[in-house]
């Protein structure tokens, strides 16, 4: 388990972009949402204190692109891709027209990249998410569906699934996630801020047929990110793709580390 995530001599400030407030709406986003298993010890290891890894041991990889600012409240077009881990005992509830209500675990942001410096800015400031820099592509034909990460005009990461386009499911609910949000003191050498946040994100998707056939990850060797990787073979016991309406919400202090070791 990791006490410190944030290296005060690396910081080097927020990104540039317009700056908007929390909550943020944004209507009707086409996903790809993949639950893989992955390493157990790296999962633990990326959790800040006050989370535990589910014993699941799920990665959730999401990916998703908004064309137009016609679907938001308040934000510019943006592609997003981000990696969350799963965790124990702060589950929400899903209702699902097929299956009923449903435990759904909360999910803790380990990597996060959006082509647009204002949704850098924004998820940053707000909520204290790893947000940096990269563009999600999808290229669909046969139906099939890759969605590739790159990062640098390089492609980091993708996932490939065959899809339909006859309703599934309908599910609706609440999405408890977390985020380490941190910045440094001006003196420099500490944090000034060092919190653990909780986002109940409410939402509303349209789920049609999907089935995974690959995940690739081929980040740099040195990269923190290439450890997040699937476990072989591969397994999905998650996978949901369709459209979501869904609010970035204000988040709300569930553990102010600065206190806890004063």
């Amino acid at each position: 388990m990791s006490d410190h995530q944030f290296t005060p001599e690396t910081y080097t400030g927020m990104p540039e972009g317009t700056a908007v407030s929390p909550p943020q709406l944004i209507k009707n986003a086409r996903m790809l949402i993949v639950g893989y298993e992955a390493d157990p010890d790296v999962l633990a290891d990326a959790l800040p204190p006050g989370l535990e890894p589910h014993p699941n041991t799920l990665v959730q990889l999401n990916t998703y692109r908004v064309p137009s600012a016609e679907r938001t409240s308040h934000l510019e077009p943006y592609t997003l891709t981000y990696l969350t881990v799963e965790v124990a005992d702060h589950d929400s509830r899903a209702i699902s027209t097929a299956q009923g209500e449903m435990p759904v675990p909360g999910r803790f942001w380990v990597g996060y990249w959006t082509d647009s410096p204002q949704m850098r800015t924004f998820t940053r400031e707000a909520g204290g998410i790893p947000s940096l820099a990269g563009s999600c592509e999808w290229d669909e034909a046969g139906g099939q569906l890759i969605s590739t990460l790159s990062v640098d005009g390089d492609p980091v990461l993708e996932a490939e699934a065959t899809v339909g386009d006859q309703q599934i499911d309908t599910l609706t609910g609440h999405l408890n996630y977390y985020a380490h949000r941190q910045f440094p003191d001006p003196a420099g050498g500490r944090a000034q801020v060092s919190e653990l946040l909780e986002f109940p994100i409410p939402f509303v998707s349209e789920l049609y047929e999907a089935e995974v056939d690959r995940i690739d990850f081929e980040f740099p060797e040195e990269s923190p990110f290439q450890r997040f990787a699937p476990v072989e073979p591969l397994s999905t016991p998650s996978v949901l793709h369709g459209t979501v309406t869904f609010t970035y919400p204000q988040g709300r202090r569930i553990r102010d580390y600065l206190a806890a070791d004063s």
